[in-house]
């Protein structure tokens, strides 16, 4: 009776916001029954909630062992394990915890974020709405409403990805129902449709920038007004939106696009035509087929015709290569793009290297003859995952420059992923682009005849012919399906997992000319730079 008490006190402390006094109370019950499966499982939440994963990880799986059959402890390995980037070991943790029965609305949470992060999204939408339906019975009704909020979030975000675009938009309304200023729900919300004269959300939207609390809430608050003026044709309010939404966070962070720049010039120069001669081999697989370029140039677009092929498995925007160039280059710190760890990647073996990467995608791939990665930050890596994995294939998407770069302005990229930070700001786009766009032109002519370029506006307007080109580049023989993607009922974790549902449009072609006056700027700097005309 007193180690249950205890226990309690203990999960009272920590839902309170009082850690110590918790991690106290659990030694305490462990001094008395070192086998306290409870006790260990609030230490390792406690050791997660500091950041120290790797020691959370060994205290659940000890509470795992302690009693196997309690799901909760399983999902929570899964998660720790998404957080350590070991997504194949998080898959299998999650679907132990699914095979023991979840009963609380907490695991099925979890769960869902396990099942997300490693990519498997219908099966994260069966666990966020078998969360849903146990606060729905009742089930959980002591949890905060900031809490229900996120879970609806969640269910929302997920049931987009999975193009359940009406269960996606109660779900939102149901997460901003009980917290008003959840301005991610907001700015998903408002990515749903396009929003008309008699049927938008402005008359709630504009009074809540003066409750925004953080840079972030003005980001989300910032891009859903936009996105909403934008669809009632006021573009002047709409970009003023988009200044707004982004000056704090721009102000906030210490990113410098100069960086970039230098990131860029410095990988043209350490990947020269010598690197690769001298290279040792890399591994004998076709598998991969890599997708790159900059975001919102069309890159979820050829995933999807491609993934429309029946040899053809989309496995979406895969973190496996830089994270197997950052471990086995040992470099310091937790940043995986950098010039120091491009570097490393150098020294290490190609084969090595293309054998981790392959192996960490499994098991989502290995089912059938090729599979996609469409991570765009990959055309940094090129160099790389050439010496790596030289019978991949690699399709760069290119796009009109200005329609790039206010594309590229007008998404909310997350305030957690540095790499896109270049985004808070119009002319930090056009300097990204341009050197981009060296870059590119650099991988052409290092790597003569194994870069695919593949322009947006060409496949939108002759889309079978570009199809075509595809399937040749990648030895794949015609099948029609490949132009009617929007049918198929796979998840889409993009940006432009609404877009994609309705097939090939031609809506975004020449969009810089609705902002004509306020891109100016942007269009001097690429001009002179000669990559638009005059």
């Amino acid at each position: 009776m007193l180690l249950k008490r205890l226990h309690q006190q203990a999960e009272q402390a920590l839902s309170e916001g009082r850690p110590q006094e918790a991690h106290s109370l659990c030694l305490e019950v462990l001094r008395v029954q070192p086998r306290h499966s409870g006790a260990w499982f609030l230490c390792g939440v406690i050791a997660a909630d500091n950041g120290r994963y790797e020691q959370a990880l060994e205290i659940f799986v000890r509470a795992c062992k302690l009693a196997p059959d309690n799901p909760a402890y399983s999902a929570e390995i899964g998660k720790t394990l998404i957080v350590l980037s070991r997504y194949g070991e998080a898959l299998a943790a999650a679907e132990c915890a699914l095979a023991l029965g979840p009963k609380l609305v907490t695991t099925w949470n979890t769960l869902g974020g396990v099942f997300s992060y490693a990519g498997e999204h219908k099966r994260a939408l069966y666990c966020f709405r078998s969360a849903g339906n146990l606060l729905e019975s009742g089930v959980g009704s002591g949890l905060s409403h900031i809490w229900k909020a996120d879970l609806y979030f969640n269910l929302g975000t997920c049931s987009r990805f999975c193009g359940e675009f009406n269960a996606a938009e109660q779900a939102l309304e149901r997460a901003i129902q009980l917290q008003s200023t959840h301005f991610l729900a907001h700015a998903t919300l408002a990515q749903l449709r396009h929003q008309c004269a008699d049927n938008h959300h402005l008359a709630r939207l504009e009074p809540l920038r003066g409750r925004v609390c953080s840079a972030e809430d003005q980001l989300s608050l910032g891009h859903a007004i936009a996105k909403e003026r934008e669809d009632l044709g006021d573009y002047a309010a709409a970009f003023s939106a988009l200044q707004w939404g982004k000056s704090r966070m721009r102000r906030e962070q210490s990113h410098s696009v100069a960086a970039d720049e230098a990131l860029l010039e410095s990988t043209r120069a350490l990947f020269d035509q010598a690197s690769f001669a001298s290279a040792p081999p890399g591994v004998n697989s076709a598998e991969p087929i890599f997708i790159v370029g900059m975001p919102r140039t069309g890159t979820t677009l050829v995933e999807q015709i491609l993934g429309g092929h029946s040899r053809v498995f989309a496995a979406g925007e895969l973190p496996h290569f830089p994270l197997a160039v950052k471990r086995l280059g040992a470099t310091p710190g937790s940043e995986v793009l950098n010039l120091d760890t491009l570097r490393a990647g150098l020294a290490v073996d190609p084969a090595t290297l293309g054998r981790l990467y392959l192996e960490s995608t499994r098991p989502r791939t290995g089912h059938r003859y090729h599979f996609i990665d469409k991570l765009p930050l990959n055309f940094i890596y090129l160099g790389l995952l050439r010496r790596a994995l030289p019978r991949a294939r690699f399709i760069c998407l290119r796009r009109n420059p200005l329609d790039t770069c206010v594309s590229n302005y007008r998404q909310q990229f997350s305030s957690n992923f540095p790499y896109y930070r270049y985004a808070l700001d119009l002319l930090d786009c056009g300097r990204y682009y341009l050197a981009f766009d060296r870059l590119i032109r650099h991988w052409q002519a290092v790597l003569p005849g194994g870069l695919l370029q593949v322009q947006y506006e060409q496949l939108v307007t002759e889309p079978e012919a570009q199809t075509q080109r595809l399937l040749a580049w990648c030895e794949l023989p015609w099948e029609q399906s490949c132009l009617a993607f929007e049918q198929r009922r796979e998840a889409v974790a993009t940006a432009s997992a609404v877009q994609v549902r309705r097939g090939i449009y031609r809506d975004s072609l020449q969009r810089w000319r609705q902002y004509a006056d306020e891109v100016q700027p942007l269009r001097d700097l690429l001009q002179r730079a000669g990559v638009v005309d005059a």
